[in-house]
């Protein structure tokens, strides 16, 4: 009986740091859409520097969650769980990534090359986005499939957005190619996370329902 008491604790411990990596994950995506926003190149940097702390996060969820398995050999809905967080870790950590993506390419945009319609554009997509990444998050506290079902069609939204700005998207002279280039690349990161966020809805869905979707 001790033996599951411990085992429980410490789930409720990876657990409560799966959220937390969240929290801190969307802080960062919100910082990184003011960054690319004002092209702030001093923001960029923080991002980049903060990119140490999700790898941190993946080594403790990772090894936390081989551990449990390992020694406490779980089943059924407790071994999901582990198996969830430990996949939801990858997601995050990946999504961290693509901020410090972002953050990296608007190093190299001057800040008169963006249009008013490129900021506002892009800003929406960062935005919807980040309600996605909350909205998965909320699914896996709640364990509510209704909602990860939903994460669909907020990311069908995303899509639509990213083909309409890459179709109007106008790269101007052949010497601002590499610039426009980074532009593109920047809605295509915001766009990557949304998917990241399905994901995350679909993990939520193995663990309620121990069963995988269809790809």
């Amino acid at each position: 009986m001790e033996v599951r008491k411990s085992f429980h604790e410490q789930l409720d411990e990876l657990y409560a740091e799966t959220l937390r990596m969240g929290s801190d994950l969307l802080q960062t995506i919100e910082m990184t859409r003011l960054c690319f926003l004002n092209i702030d190149r001093e923001l960029a940097e923080e991002i980049i520097a903060g990119d140490d702390v999700f790898d941190a996060y993946i080594d403790r969820l990772e090894e936390g969650g081989l551990e449990l398995i390992a020694r406490q050999a779980p089943v059924a809905v407790d071994l999901r769980m582990i198996i969830v967080i430990m996949r939801m870790a990858q997601h995050f950590e990946r999504m961290a990534d693509l901020c410090e993506d972002i953050a990296t390419a608007v190093k190299y945009i001057p800040a008169d090359y963006l249009s008013a319609w490129i900021r506002e554009a892009i800003d929406e997509m960062a935005r919807r986005a980040t309600r996605l990444v909350e909205r998965s998050i909320e699914c896996f506290k709640e364990r509510n499939v209704e909602m990860a079902l939903e994460l669909d069609a907020m990311d069908d939204a995303v899509d639509k957005l990213n083909r309409r700005f890459f179709k109007e998207f106008d790269r101007g002279r052949e010497e601002d190619l590499e610039v426009a280039v980074r532009v593109v690349m920047v809605a295509r990161f915001f766009e990557r996370i949304a998917d990241h966020a399905v994901d995350i809805g679909e993990h939520v869905r193995f663990m309620v329902e121990g069963t995988i979707s269809p790809t």
